[in-house]
Parts: C-alpha cells; sequence; structure tokens
C-alpha cells in the first residue's frame, strides 16, 4: 500500500508539472462602435471593423474576456477565434491593429456612437485576409504576448479593440448575441498553475471528476454540462497521444456518468501512469489527470 501511495504522489508531481489545461471561454462583452453614422444603430449579432472613407465606413470592433480566474497562471498560450461572414475587399484584406483598451466599458451601457479610448503602447498588428465576398472565414489569432498584459497584471483588463489600418475596407464577424454558438467569438487559453475557482469547475460551467483516482482497474468519470450540447469524451497518455475515444454524441443538460477500463483503441490494457480525459462541449473543453497503478 505504502508502493503505491508514493508511487502516486511521484506521478501526480509529475503530471502536474508537465500537464497544461486548455480552456476555451466567450467574451464576457463584444460589440462595435460607429461613431461617424449616428443615427444607424449596430447590428447587435455582429462586429464590424473598417477605416474607408470613400463609403463612410469607420467602425472598430471592441471585445473583452473576463480572465479574473486566471490571474495567477502561467500562460502558454492565447488563441483568438473569430468567424468573418462578409467582407468588403474581393482579395479579403483588411489591415489591422489591436489596441489595449485603457477605460471601462460594458457592451449595455456604452454609447456605441463613442470610439473607446485605447493604450496605444499595447498593441499588434493584424491582417484579416483569405476569401472576400460573403463567405465563412474562421480566424485563430495568437494574441499570447498581447494578453499577457492583463495575465501579468501590467494594465488594468478592460479588453481591446480592433481599428482597422488607413484606407482598409470593411470585415464584419459574428458576436456573441449570434444565435448559433458555433459562430460566437471565443478564446482558447493554455496554462499551468492554479485557477481562481473552485477544483473541477472550469468558467464555462462544466463540472468534471473521476472516482477512484488512483483507479485499477477502472474508473467512472461523472461531468455535468450545464446546456444541451455535443459532447466528446476522449483519453489521452501523459505524451498527449489519444488512447481512446470513449463517447460522442449529443447530451441533454445535467449529469453523466461514463466508465474507462484502462484499455485502448484495440482493447489492449494500458501501462500504469498518468493519463487525462477530456470533456468538449459547444463551449469549450476541460482536461484532467487521471492515475492508473497496477
Amino acid at each position: 500500500m505504502k508502493r503505491h501511495a508514493l508511487l502516486f504522489l511521484l506521478i501526480l508531481s509529475i503530471s502536474m508539472t508537465l500537464f497544461a489545461e486548455t480552456t476555451t471561454i466567450e467574451p464576457s462583452d463584444d460589440m462595435y462602435s460607429d461613431a461617424e453614422n449616428p443615427g444607424v444603430s449596430p447590428t447587435i449579432t455582429q462586429l464590424w471593423t473598417a477605416n474607408y472613407s470613400a463609403a463612410g465606413h469607420f467602425e472598430r470592433i471592441m471585445i473583452r474576456f473576463d480572465l479574473s480566474d486566471y490571474a495567477d497562471v502561467e500562460l502558454q498560450s492565447a488563441t483568438l477565434n473569430l468567424r468573418r461572414f462578409f467582407s468588403c475587399p474581393s482579395s479579403g484584406t483588411t489591415a489591422t491593429t489591436f489596441y489595449a483598451i485603457d477605460q471601462q466599458w460594458d457592451e449595455e451601457t456604452w454609447d456605441h456612437t463613442q470610439h473607446i479610448a485605447y493604450n496605444s503602447e499595447i498593441s499588434m498588428p493584424y491582417v484579416f485576409s483569405g476569401t472576400g465576398g460573403n463567405a465563412n472565414v474562421d480566424f485563430n489569432i495568437d494574441i499570447t504576448d498581447f494578453l499577457n498584459n492583463w495575465i501579468e497584471g501590467n494594465i488594468e483588463n478592460y479588453g481591446f479593440v480592433i481599428i482597422a489600418n488607413s484606407g482598409q475596407k470593411l470585415s464584419e464577424f459574428y458576436s456573441k448575441e449570434h444565435a448559433n454558438a458555433d459562430y460566437h467569438p471565443s478564446l482558447t487559453l493554455t496554462w499551468q498553475g492554479n485557477v481562481n475557482h473552485e477544483e473541477g469547475i472550469a468558467p464555462y460551467g462544466v463540472t468534471a471528476m473521476n472516482f477512484p483516482n488512483p483507479f485499477n482497474p477502472e474508473t467512472t468519470i461523472a461531468y455535468t454540462i450545464p446546456q444541451d450540447s455535443f459532447v466528446t469524451v476522449d483519453i489521452f497518455d501523459a505524451r498527449g497521444r489519444l488512447i481512446y475515444a470513449i463517447s460522442k454524441g449529443y447530451q441533454a443538460q445535467g449529469l453523466h456518468q461514463i466508465t474507462w477500463n484502462g484499455v485502448d483503441e484495440s482493447g489492449k490494457d494500458v501501462a500504469s501512469g498518468v493519463y487525462y480525459y477530456r470533456i468538449s462541449t459547444n463551449r469549450g473543453t476541460m482536461t484532467r489527470p487521471m492515475v492508473l497503478i497496477k
């Protein structure tokens, strides 16, 4: 028994060193401002950016993610996911600059006829390119260095504004208010450390645990999803290789349980060690470690 306990502690220590969590969250606020056309109300399901005087388009996108849970983590990567459904130039190119917003705002109270103030010293360029016109194009933008300014506490997190460079035509994206959740903007974070939420609870609301842990010969993975969703549950080894695609399908909100008996896709028993179960829903992905001891 002592041997197993020591082995568990050693494996768990190694796993916490190597293991990185991945979480996908939606914006707390997103909108666009249009100061030059005060009589035109913005479409709340869309996000526009342009700086093209010939057509009178000067819109700016404003986005903020709640990062308060991640103040003490070591951020490994941060990817902004946007889906564009329309762009004016046939080339589909809109050159922009991201700036850190430096004043308080929220989408419910901000006057869309006023452009937000921003910090010109904290910025990054990005060119939206690809197919132009009415075509869905997904953009996955690395904003790790940009985001670390908030994670590391260098500046207050008021989000960022996407401003098209001078002479750039319109690009339109879906906002978090769109009826199809698959089209919403999102932020995928990969990190190590402790987040400021209850153990097993991701910021998007999914809870999960497995029992027993450590286990032999099998363990039950119990998870709760906050809304109806397509769900996949996969098992990976410590090197990130897929061991077993354990479950896939549409599930109703609530508690679900599934058992893994320590075998791979071919039905062969796997060795003792650290494994990870990954639960993916329409809202994001949670990954957690478990230990098999034989």
